[in-house]
């Protein structure tokens, strides 16, 4: 079986703690669950899991589940959007 997890990593341009928070806000406005803290944590919603890890300046996060059907540029787009 192929391996379903795929990782993206962001730039940060403002401070961890500040992204999370809009981050869990705009989770919560979509019906996503996250929970975690400025140095990582986890969500899940509409079909999809992952986690995310901050390091230095940069946010990795890791797509562990996914709907078969949705294509990944459609995922990438929609989980960076929570973390712009």
């Amino acid at each position: 079986m192929p391996d379903m997890s795929k990782t993206i990593h962001i730039s940060l341009k403002q401070p961890a703690e500040q992204l999370i928070q809009q981050a869990k806000a705009a989770a919560a406005r979509n019906g996503v669950t996250m929970e975690g803290d400025a140095a990582g944590g986890r969500f899940a919603g509409s079909g999809i899991q992952g986690q995310y890890a901050v390091a230095g300046d940069t946010l990795s996060i890791t797509i562990s589940k996914k709907p078969l059907i949705m294509p990944w540029a459609f995922i990438e787009q929609g989980v960076t959007a929570f973390f712009a």
